[in-house]
């Protein structure tokens, strides 16, 4: 029956709600055409119940041959700032008071 199936998966995940996304996931991936997906799912969860589905071994990163930031000096690139005027806040209130009052606009 699928619910000794449900169970026996639940020793590995403990979470309904994970066990429910990684069997749904799993069933897609290793669905073949042709096969009931009953079947597809049943086997998922016989699998579920013999080895751990999240794999925790997998989530630890791998080390990486090549560092990331390379020690070397870096040339300098310099920069020329530019500074955009702005009207002061009085005109600004302004125009915009003056843009609401005039009729028709």
């Amino acid at each position: 029956m699928r619910s000794d199936l449900v169970f026996g998966a639940m020793t590995h995940v403990s979470n309904r709600y994970l066990l429910a996304q990684l069997a749904s996931e799993a069933t897609r991936k290793l669905h073949k055409s042709g096969a009931r997906m009953q079947d597809t799912t049943n086997d998922v969860l016989l699998r579920f119940s013999r080895a751990d589905p999240i794999g925790y071994d997998k989530a630890l990163p791998e080390q990486r041959a090549v560092p990331l930031h390379p020690k070397g000096a870096r040339p300098i690139v310099r920069h020329k700032s530019e500074v955009a005027p702005l009207p002061p806040v009085r005109e600004i209130l302004n125009t915009l008071w003056e843009a609401a009052c005039v009729p028709g606009a």
